[in-house]
């Protein structure tokens, strides 16, 4: 048997298979119909793009910006860029605020992963075709745009005035013939793909529609032109930078119900709309037709009442509730990226490495988590609901990668720790917290273990019952799991199986009769199956080689050049890698760099709901509906009510059961982009 150190250890008279044949069969099914569905919903939406979208790099964007200064020297191109880059921060500074103030702790207003990809690709179409018409109205008509600047509050007012007597009915008679049947289907309908709103889906049209939109609102800043033969680029700028703000207003989700907005008698009900106007017409569609002005809609019969639910209407549990805490921390820069608060757009991306060399990034990213913790204490990420009626959520400690590389600095990101445990239990009455990643490396605190001590020491949380656990458990299982599974293996080669998970997973995989050869000068484990190499090069005679411990690119990158110039034949095809964050590598085209241990979060067996609800997902570098087994294991624990930490080694005779609990709750290992076998 493998001697290794377990909590509570059972023995057994022999390897507990994790699923039956009629489980397997089962499961099996599931994969396959998930793998049709989404290939169905990978087609539907590409047709959608392909009938509305210029599919396009972001070379081809950054070329569009730049194209005006091609004219720079026949005409003054500041206006044009001053105008665009005003309309792009501005409409992104009004996202941050709303997803912090509206959005990030609804989690019914939890946004799919297609809709931000589409809209991402989209959004910036409009400000990069109007910057094009303005050099071609500058080059036409100059004294449009450089009228003298005392005639600046005459040209405003006009272009007010025009607003409001033509774009409005212009508009408003515009937006019912793009409902007319056959051009919805060719054009508009791209905007209502978008269900449920953030305020630049104001900006997200079909590519056509653009210029169909340049027509109706160009009258604004064109008729005083042409009829007072003068306009000023600034107040072509200020109008575009406020429309497009008061466009976006109308697509966020703010309750006003106020008489000054809901009363017959009051005049703001007809001459200012409000969110739950326009997302009536997102709703109802053949209703509220207006732009800003909803006097048009009642005048012609077109309007219809809409009404933001209430929390309570909604169902949301209160807003105080917080039943568990998964502490997290900064993973790079790329991880600051993924933060729906720099870009809600980026909340399912990958991380993704600068072009700086590491220790450099790692050295910036120590310096903005010395700024941030002069104004923080913590980063809250949005909460999520566990089985409609557990509340989480995910809070990062404000420390970076040099934090737990530096051993000078373990106590004091110990010591930030537990004193977001302290602060949530004080403010919140949460009792459970999960470690993520490195807040429970060995070299920090023996795997939870310390901060459990700290815990049981503190004055304040001493008789608090505050559980710790790091979920490790379920990610044994997970990558367990999904290594056995594939067909007819019989050995893997395995880099960090010394840490905990690794010595668990090298346990079972043993026991099952594969042979593991471990790359490590420490012999953490002693079985027959298991042998030892400290030469890396030794991967090349395996087909699957398992990553649990991250180590510099640069080292398989030489090594396998170094197979490569000894002429050794190397059977390696896939490198199965669950640690976090996750590092794609380029290692060949004969190689394949996959990441496993993490779980797709689905229907229950039974066809009821998913046990999670919510932004449990994001910022975290995988995709939507995914979720990585350490946090799942918290959340298990917490559903099982269990009153124990789960913290330094793991109990190999969990694991099985464990998992059979995850499965029963509707979660399955995501499916690999590419097929191991």
């Amino acid at each position: 048997m493998c001697q290794v150190t377990r909590a509570r250890a059972k023995k057994t008279d022999g390897p507990v298979p994790l699923s039956t044949a009629a489980e397997a069969a089962v499961e099996m099914k599931e994969k396959h119909a998930a793998a049709a569905a989404a290939a169905k919903a990978k087609a539907s939406k590409k047709s959608i793009l392909d009938a509305h979208s210029i599919e396009r790099s972001g070379w081809v964007d950054l070329a569009a910006f730049l194209a005006p200064l091609l004219v720079s020297s026949i005409t003054d191109v500041r206006p044009i860029y001053l105008t665009g880059v005003a309309r792009i921060v501005s409409i992104r500074l009004f996202m941050t605020l709303h997803y912090l103030l509206v959005d990030k702790d609804n989690y019914n207003m939890k946004l799919k992963q297609s809709q931000l990809k589409r809209e991402k690709e989209d959004y910036l179409v409009g400000p990069l075709l109007h910057m094009w018409a303005q050099v071609v109205l500058q080059l036409i008509f100059p004294a449009m745009f450089f009228t003298p600047n005392d005639q600046f509050s005459s040209c405003a007012y006009n272009t007010f005035l025009a607003h409001v007597a033509i774009v409005e009915p212009l508009y408003y008679f515009t937006h019912r013939w793009l409902h007319i049947p056959n051009i919805f289907k060719m054009m508009h309908s791209f905007h209502h793909t978008s269900i449920k709103t953030v305020p630049s889906t104001s900006l997200v049209q079909d590519f056509k529609e653009h210029f169909v939109y340049i027509g109706v609102f160009g009258p604004a800043f064109l008729a005083p032109f042409l009829l007072a033969g003068q306009n000023h680029w600034a107040v072509i700028t200020a109008y575009l930078v406020l429309f497009d703000l008061v466009n976006a207003f109308g697509h966020t989700n703010i309750r006003l119900q106020s008489w000054i907005f809901t009363s017959k008698w009051s005049p703001l009900r007809y001459a200012f709309y409000t969110p739950e106007f326009h997302l009536g017409h997102h709703k109802y569609y053949k209703a509220n037709y207006g732009l800003f002005m909803p006097i048009w809609d009642h005048m012609l019969g077109t309007y219809r009442e809409y009404k933001i639910p209430t929390p309570e209407e909604a169902g949301l549990l209160p807003a105080e509730q917080q039943d568990i805490v998964f502490l997290g921390h900064n993973g790079g820069l790329g991880h600051i990226l993924t933060c729906p608060e720099f870009s809600v757009y980026n909340a399912y991306d990958e991380y993704i490495r600068s072009w700086l060399p590491l220790p450099v990034e790692f050295l910036l990213m120590d310096l903005v988590g010395f700024l941030s913790r002069l104004v923080m204490t913590s980063y809250k990420v949005s909460r999520y609901v566990v089985d409609d009626q557990y509340v989480g959520r995910i809070i990062c400690v404000l420390r970076t990668p040099m934090d737990y590389i530096k051993e000078s600095r373990h106590a004091k990101v110990n010591a930030d720790i537990v004193k977001v445990i302290e602060r949530e239990h004080k403010e919140r009455g949460t009792r459970y917290f999960g470690l993520g990643n490195l807040n429970k490396m060995k070299q920090l605190n023996e795997g939870g273990t310390e901060i459990a001590r700290l815990v049981e020491e503190s004055e304040y949380l001493k008789d608090k019952n505050i559980r710790i656990w790091t979920g490790d458990t379920m990610t044994s299982a997970s990558v367990f799991d999904q290594i056995v599974n594939i067909p007819d293996l019989k050995e893997v080669f395995y880099i960090g199986a010394s840490g905990k998970i690794g010595k668990a997973v090298v346990h079972l995989l043993a026991e099952r009769g594969i042979k593991v050869r471990i790359y490590s000068r420490y012999h953490a484990t002693v079985h027959p199956n298991v042998s030892y190499t400290t030469d890396l090069h030794d991967m090349a005679h395996y087909k699957h080689v398992v990553i649990g411990k991250l180590l510099n690119p640069k080292v398989y990158a030489k090594a396998v050049r170094a197979i490569k110039e000894n002429q050794t034949e190397s059977k390696t095809r896939f490198l199965l890698d669950y640690t976090v964050p996750f590092i794609p590598l380029d290692l060949g085209k004969n190689i394949s760099h996959i990441q496993i241990g993490v779980l797709s979060v689905g229907a229950k067996p039974d066809g009821s709901a998913p046990v999670l609800r919510g932004h449990f997902d994001v910022c975290m570098g995988h995709d939507e509906n995914q979720i990585y087994p350490c946090h799942t294991g918290c959340i298990v624990n917490m559903l099982e009510k269990k009153e124990s930490n789960e913290t330094g080694d793991i109990d190999v005779s969990e694991v099985t059961r464990l998992w059979k609990v995850a499965k029963s709750l509707g979660l399955r290992n995501r499916e690999p982009r590419v097929p191991i076998h």
